[in-house]
C-alpha cells in the first residue's frame, strides 16, 4: 500500500486553508464578529508556515525548521486568543507568546536533533490544540452543547494527530527519523486532520452564527432608549410567568406606571430631554427587581413592572418605594426644573396563561382608574374592583 507523502499532504492542507480562509473573509467582511481576524490571522500563520516544512534541504534549516515551527505555534496561538476575544476572556499576552519562544527555542537549540525535537514539539503544538477544546468546553452551558461538543472535537482531533506524529518518531528505528516520511502515520494524521478541519470551521461559523442571533433576539426585544424589555417581550415574559404561577400556586404582580404630565415636559424641555427623563427613570427600577422580575417600557411614558412570586402585599411596597424614589430623585440631572411624579396601578392574580390579556386589562384598567382620581399614587385593583374569576377582567 502506497502511503500519502508529505508534500501531497502539504497541498492538501494548505489548499483547504487558503479556501476555508477566503470563504470566511467574505462570510464575515460587514460584520462585526469577535475574533474573526484573529482566527484568520492564524490561518494566514498555517498557509505560509506549513510549506516550509516541505522546504527542509532546499533552504537553510536554520531558516525552515525554525521559522515554520514559530508560524505554526503562532497559528494555534491566534486561534486561542481568537476565542478568548469571542468569549470576553482576559489574558497577558505572555500567555499566547510563550508557545511560540518555546517553539523556537526548541527549534534552534536541538536543529541537529531531529527525535527530541519533533517529539517536543508535536507535544507542544498538541497542548495547544488542547487548551483551546478545553477553554471552548468551559462554556458548554453558554451555548448550543452539541456545537461546542463538535468544535471541542475539532481541536482534539488535532491534538490527537500531533500525538500520533511524536509516537512514530519517538518509537522510530532509525537513529535520525524524518519526521515527515510517507508511512502509516502520516496517513493516520491526515485522517484525523480532514474531520479536524471540518469540525473546527463549522463549528467556528456555527458559534457566531449562534451570537448573531441572540444578539438579534436581543435587539428585538428590547427598547432601544431605555435599555428595558419590549411589550412583545413582555407578553412572552408574562405568559410564561402565569403558567408558572398557576402550576406552583403563587401570585404574580402587575404594576403599570405612567409619568403624570409627562406631554408638558416634552413640550417645555424638548424631546431630548423628555427622552433622558424617560432613561432615567427606567433606572430606577433595577433595585426592586428579583430574579424572575422584568421591567418593560410599553409605550411612550407607560412602563410595566412584571413580579413574579409576588403577593398584592409586597407589590404594594414595591410600587410605594418605586413612587417615592421617582419623586425624590435629582431630575436637575437631565435638564428638568421641577421633579417628576408616578401614578401607579397595582394588579394581583394566580392564572394561568391564558389569563394574561384579562390580567393586563385589569392592571390597565386600575391605572386609568388612579390618573383619574388620584394621580401621583399607588392603587391596587382589589381597592376598586371585585376578585378576578378565573380568567374574568
Amino acid at each position: 500500500m502506497k502511503h500519502l507523502d508529505f508534500q501531497t499532504a502539504v497541498v492538501i492542507y494548505v489548499g483547504s486553508n487558503l479556501c476555508i480562509a477566503a470563504l470566511l473573509a467574505v462570510a464575515f467582511s460587514d460584520s462585526r464578529a469577535r475574533g474573526v481576524r484573529l482566527w484568520l490571522a492564524g490561518l494566514a500563520a498555517q498557509i505560509v508556515g506549513v510549506p516550509l516544512f516541505a522546504l527542509r534541504g532546499v533552504f537553510a534549516d536554520s531558516l525552515t525548521i525554525v521559522l515554520a515551527n514559530g508560524l505554526f505555534a503562532l497559528s494555534w496561538s491566534c486561534f486561542f486568543a481568537s476565542y478568548d476575544v469571542f468569549f470576553g476572556n482576559r489574558r497577558s499576552g505572555w500567555i499566547y507568546a510563550a508557545p511560540v519562544l518555546l517553539s523556537v527555542a526548541v527549534a534552534v537549540g536541538l536543529l541537529g536533533d531531529v527525535k527530541p525535537r519533533a517529539v517536543l514539539l508535536a507535544a507542544l503544538y498538541a497542548g495547544q490544540t488542547w487548551s483551546i477544546a478545553a477553554l471552548i468546553l468551559e462554556r458548554s452551558r453558554e451555548f448550543r452543547r452539541r456545537v461546542i461538543l463538535m468544535l471541542a472535537a475539532g481541536y482534539a482531533l488535532a491534538g490527537l494527530s500531533f500525538l500520533v506524529r511524536a509516537v512514530s518518531v519517538l518509537f522510530s528505528s532509525q537513529a535520525t527519523p524524518d519526521p515527515f516520511a510517507a508511512r502509516p502515520a502520516q496517513d493516520v494524521t491526515m485522517l484525523l486532520f480532514i474531520p479536524s478541519l471540518a469540525a473546527c470551521t463549522l463549528g467556528f461559523v456555527l458559534l457566531h452564527r449562534e451570537r448573531i442571533e441572540r444578539e438579534a433576539r436581543r435587539l428585538a426585544e428590547t427598547d432601544a432608549l431605555t435599555g428595558l424589555r419590549n411589550r412583545r417581550r413582555f407578553a412572552a415574559a408574562l405568559d410564561r410567568a402565569l403558567g408558572e404561577a398557576a402550576a406552583y400556586g403563587t401570585w404574580t404582580s402587575l404594576a403599570l406606571l405612567d409619568i403624570d404630565g409627562f406631554k408638558a415636559v416634552n413640550h417645555r424641555h424638548g424631546h431630548a430631554v423628555g427622552d433622558a427623563a424617560l432613561a432615567a427613570l427606567a433606572g430606577l427600577f433595577g433595585p426592586e427587581l428579583r430574579g424572575g422580575d422584568l421591567a418593560a417600557r410599553m409605550d411612550g411614558d407607560e412602563f410595566v413592572l412584571l413580579l413574579t412570586r409576588t403577593s398584592p402585599e409586597r407589590a404594594a411596597r414595591v410600587a410605594e418605594r418605586l413612587r417615592q424614589a421617582v419623586a425624590g430623585h435629582d431630575w436637575g440631572g437631565v435638564g428638568l426644573d421641577a421633579p417628576l411624579s408616578v401614578t401607579v396601578g397595582l394588579a394581583s392574580h394566580r392564572g394561568g396563561p391564558d389569563c394574561a390579556a384579562a390580567f393586563l386589562r385589569r392592571a390597565d384598567r386600575t391605572l386609568l382608574a388612579a390618573k383619574g382620581l388620584f394621580p401621583g399614587t399607588v392603587l391596587h385593583a382589589d381597592t376598586l374592583f371585585e376578585p378576578p374569576g378565573p380568567c374574568n377582567a
